[in-house]
């Protein structure tokens, strides 16, 4: 963004660029709505000020001026992650049918402007841009050098953009730096005529932007970009449980769980939806996702409960808890490794438990499947639980189940090269030292259990994972690895096909 400077300096910000690094576990992604910002096009942040500045600030008190103050909880679910400990998030917005503020501009007979007449539109749907008022300050050639406009932005409830003295011909072209406005030409070139005034001024205000709830399609689709993406390991969606309800709500995260089991390399975070008051509506909510029975799916799945009370400027809002929760987990990632159960962590920028529930409801709440967050006296609020939705023990354990999430992450790294390998003894064996040295690596960390490396991993690939009658275009390497806490052995299926690239199978 360009700023006020002294004459002849021009300022301009540009955001930095990034390389993904799919090896981490610790990065989120957030699907759900947010005041502004792209819709369906996923963003990478590393900051609350970058949520911001991309998404606006949080939505006003209830009641507020504008009829979405209050309605969701996106971000502040993402300003829980970055004060937790989350280092990176990829934030996808997710909206209804929304339309875009505009306004029109009639430049007149001015000499220099490539068109004479421009639309100043929103740089994203919805109600956030009315109101908007882009003042436009005209200023005729001078001995300092050719005709200038200066463009001032001020977005209600945010902070004003300034872009002084820019030449006709390249105000559309540096507006693009605005994060509020762009100029679209709207009319064909002016004619030549005489020269106009010293100055004019314009004063636009910006109208007709709406919102709308997020439909299931639209959550659907917003499922279905995460699911491409490389780099998040763990997933939320603060809003769903508000924005859609019932067997539709349900549908949707089952939908999700479709999508993440086949990577086997992210966890979705669920919160109870925010109607279902009681113990015995959260606990029949779980059961109707248990009931699918699949491990494998509800393996990729943990649910916390109750919400969080957490300051929003005007007092406390009720947020669900699985923000925080992912900053808990990025967190001890970082401190301890993915292998770690988050069970006991503090959480932080919270103060309060939305509904405090007696023991005996608590147990009922464990024993559906929901892991809890407490207030313990002495320490504050706390994750009070880490498992999944499954009954399997195999896929019961969060650490467990983050520990696969790593390897097959670090799996994919180092073997996802040798997919148009020649099939041959010197590719078996370069697989198998590839996969080893990242088990090794698990081992020294204290992600597996046993007090040799023998004890504590097993790598195959030879004849009986590769019989003579095997096709030759796929090359199958099986691992097995003992977690550090006492469990059987989590077996990897490894296959190598020139067709389909590497597939991973969890056996």
């Amino acid at each position: 963004m360009t700023g006020e400077a002294l004459p002849g300096v021009s300022l301009t910000s540009a955001p930095r660029g990034f390389e993904a690094e799919p090896l981490r576990t610790d990065v989120a992604a957030f699907l759900g709505r947010l005041r502004r910002g792209p819709v369906g096009v996923p963003v990478r942040v590393e900051s609350w000020n970058d949520v911001v500045g991309t998404f606006g600030p949080p939505p006003g008190p209830p009641g507020g001026d504008t009829p979405q103050d209050g309605a969701f909880a996106t971000p502040y679910a993402l300003r829980g992650f970055f004060e937790n400990g989350g280092r990176t998030a990829w934030v996808v917005r997710v909206s209804g049918p929304a339309a875009t503020a505009r306004a029109r501009w009639a430049t007149g007979p001015l000499s220099g402007f490539p068109a004479t007449c421009y639309q100043a539109v929103a740089t994203s749907p919805g109600a956030w841009a009315n109101g908007t008022r882009v003042a436009i300050r005209y200023q005729a050639s001078t001995v300092a050098g050719p005709p200038t406009v200066s463009v001032r932005v001020t977005v209600p409830g945010e902070p004003p953009e300034s872009f002084p003295g820019l030449p006709l011909t390249e105000a559309p072209g540096r507006l693009a730096a605005s994060r509020y406005i762009r100029l679209v030409a709207d009319g064909p070139p002016p004619k030549p005529g005489r020269p106009g005034p010293l100055s004019v001024s314009w004063d636009l205000t910006l109208t007709g932007g709406t919102d709308s709830p997020p439909t299931r399609a639209a959550y659907e689709d917003a499922v279905a970009v995460q699911a491409e993406l490389p780099e998040p390991a763990l997933v939320a969606l603060p809003d769903l449980g508000t924005d859609l309800h019932g067997g539709t709500h349900t549908e949707v995260v089952l939908e999700l769980l479709r999508s993440v089991a086949p990577l086997h390399d992210r966890l979705a975070v669920l919160d109870v939806p925010p109607g279902l008051a009681s113990v015995d509506e959260a606990a029949g909510w779980v059961r109707t996702l248990t009931a699918t029975g699949d491990s494998a799916l509800l393996g990729c799945a943990a649910v916390y409960h109750p919400a969080l009370r957490t300051p929003d400027g005007h007092g406390l809002r009720t947020v669900p808890a699985s923000g925080h929760v992912l900053g808990v987990i990025a967190r001890l990632d970082a401190e301890r490794g993915a292998h770690h159960t988050p069970a006991g962590a503090v959480i932080l920028e919270a103060v309060d438990l939305a509904d405090e529930f007696p023991e005996p409801q608590q147990v009922r709440l464990f024993e559906a499947g929901v892991d809890l967050v407490r207030c313990t006296r002495g320490r504050g609020l706390t994750v009070w639980g880490g498992r999944t939705l499954s009954a399997d023990p195999r896929t019961r354990y969060i650490a467990h189940r983050r520990l696969v999430h790593l390897l097959v992450r670090a799996i994919r790294r180092v073997a996802g090269p040798l997919v148009f390998d020649v099939n041959s003894p010197e590719l078996r064996l370069t697989l198998v030292r590839a996969v080893t040295s990242v088990l090794l690596s698990a081992f020294r960390a204290g992600a597996l259990a046993g007090a040799r490396p023998e004890q504590a991993f097993r790598v195959v690939c030879d004849d009986t994972t590769n019989p003579p009658g095997q096709d030759p275009g796929q090359l199958v390497c099986e691992v097995e690895v003992a977690p550090a806490v006492p469990m059987e052995f989590i077996r990897l299926r490894l296959v190598l096909g020139q067709d389909r690239g590497l597939e991973v199978i969890e056996a």
